[in-house]
């Protein structure tokens, strides 16, 4: 999805096509869990700030914007 702008509007959409590092990336960022120990690469956090889902600090550090927090709680209902 990182090459993708999907309108964010429609979260549920967005949700569908999510990869596996960028829902790894979202479900670190609510919980404070360390994303790169995780594994997601760098490409993969460029594509979430590019589509809104995550913001970044001038200090490095990343944070779930309101969007990515809605896609967050739908990727919840779907478990």
């Amino acid at each position: 999805m990182t090459n993708r702008l999907l309108p964010l509007w429609d979260i549920k959409a967005l949700v569908k096509v999510l990869g596996a590092q960028e829902r790894v990336l979202l479900f670190c960022l609510g919980s404070g869990a360390d994303w790169k120990r995780a594994g997601v690469t760098l490409g993969t956090a460029a594509g979430l700030i590019m589509n809104f889902l995550v913001t970044a600090f001038p200090s490095g550090r990343l944070a779930l914007t309101d969007a990515g927090r809605a896609a967050l709680r739908e990727l919840f209902r779907d478990l």
